[in-house]
């Protein structure tokens, strides 16, 4: 009976031996996928989906990341080339191509997933949806080589235009226009160097045509109406210089201004007065609208003299040019002489 046992005993190492000796040399004639799925920010993603596919051949296999963001999956003795696609509601899918795991040592593999909407990678597109995809491609292509055309030619002109060559200047952005004829911003371009050349009408129309393709940028209806004063139309000039207070009330105080200017230029001295006062209750801060009030004001009756000394105080208490500062100051001494 002891021997019996003895012999029961040796069997059972035996037979554990051979399971572990067998355990190993399947183990080491394995392939395995691990690795670690993060997010833009370094942090571990749960329940990612792991998606491992054969390049070369027929093979599928799924598993999902735990909570550290971790993954391992066995798939078997077979060997090839892979593809894995991780994806997560909430990320753009990442993905890694022609992966080889050895035997029996995993293929560490990691991905980081961004934060965006999911969308199908180009292998997952059917025929139909594969050619519109590449139509897109070669169109943004395109458009990012225009775009680099069409920036170069146009610093060119910004650049001729700086340096006085408003000519040149013209011509540059003409060419712009021809591979970018809706950009209203070309437009604006030309019109600033047709003002500078005294181009005044075809300014306008340059102007006119900005505001045709874009009617919220105050900048055009300014520029706009400095080029209606000077030919003369101050009605439509004030109708500019209002809509673009409109558009942009930050920066009234300037609009409102040069409104003021132009009644000047046209006799308005009451709507002049008017518009300067607006510029300062747009801006408190804007000296030349107290200096031209105080002009303004000094030619009026005694409550009107006295609301321009007060104008012009403000605007040498603001720091006003040097030259008009001295005029202010002449100003103040004739007024209040009188």
């Amino acid at each position: 009976m002891p021997i019996m046992k003895r012999n029961t005993l040796f069997s059972a190492f035996v037979f554990v031996g051979i399971l572990l000796f067998g355990c190993g040399t399947l183990a080491a004639q394995n392939r395995t996928f691990k690795g670690k799925v993060v997010d833009d920010k370094g942090q571990p993603v749960e329940g990612a989906r792991v998606t491992i596919d054969g390049q070369d051949i027929v093979m599928h296999f799924e598993t999902k990341t735990n909570k550290s963001g971790e993954y391992v999956y066995l798939i078997g003795m077979q060997s090839g080339t892979f593809r894995m696609v991780v994806r997560k509601e909430g990320f753009q899918p990442a993905f890694k191509e022609n992966l080889r795991p050895p035997l029996g040592e995993p293929l560490v593999t990691d991905l980081t997933l961004q934060s965006g909407a999911d969308y199908p990678l180009p292998w997952e597109l059917s025929d139909e949806e594969k050619e519109a995809y590449l139509k897109q491609a070669e169109q943004a292509r395109k458009r990012k080589e225009m775009e680099g055309e069409i920036k170069a030619a146009f610093d060119e002109g910004k650049a001729m235009a700086e340096a006085g060559n408003h000519a040149g200047a013209i011509e540059s952005f003409r060419k712009v226009l021809e591979k970018a004829p809706d950009e209203p911003v070309i437009y604006a371009a030309i019109a600033k160097s047709q003002t500078d050349l005294g181009q005044n009408e075809e300014a306008l129309a340059s102007y006119n045509k900005a505001i045709e393709l874009d009617e919220y940028n105050p900048s055009y209806f300014m520029n706009r109406g400095v080029v209606l004063n000077a030919l003369g139309k101050v009605e439509e000039a004030r109708e500019a210089f209002k809509k673009s207070a409109e558009l942009d009330p930050g920066n009234a105080g300037q609009t409102y201004y040069n409104l003021g200017a132009t009644l000047v230029n046209s006799g308005d001295m009451t709507g002049a007065v008017e518009a300067f006062k607006q510029s300062i209750a747009s801006d408190p801060n804007y000296a030349e609208a107290y200096y031209q009030l105080g002009i303004c004001l000094s030619g009026g009756d005694q409550e009107s003299v006295a609301a321009a000394i007060e104008a012009l105080k403000k605007y040498i208490e603001l720091g006003g040019k040097d030259d008009q500062v001295e005029v202010a100051k002449q100003i103040i001494d004739v007024l209040g002489g009188q």
